[in-house]
């Protein structure tokens, strides 16, 4: 009797988890800012790859959950630093 193989290849999510495991660094001060352009670098990366080529790359949950959370580290972290250094120019109290 034959048997049948498994024919299902496993796909690379790397890119993908790599960059959600780098998004989750959003917590740690002064580091948040690299780490959340890092992971956006690699999850868009991450769905390049799965768009273009589906069958060998995978992932595309990890990607786009990394990619919202590394964008709104990216976009809180600018908008706090440009609002603490225009209360910190204008003497202002800032805590």
């Amino acid at each position: 009797m034959a048997t049948k193989k498994n024919t299902k290849t496993k796909k690379d999510r790397f890119n993908a988890i790599l960059s959600f495991i780098l998004s989750l660094g959003f917590w740690i001060p002064l580091l948040n800012i690299g780490l959340s352009l890092a992971s956006l670098f690699l999850a868009i990366r991450a769905l390049r790859q799965i768009n273009l080529n589906p069958e060998k790359y995978g992932g595309m949950g990890y990607a786009i959950v990394a990619l919202i959370i590394s964008l709104t580290t990216f976009i809180g972290s600018v908008i706090f630093g440009v609002v603490y250094m225009y209360r910190r120019v204008t003497c202002e109290v800032v805590f």
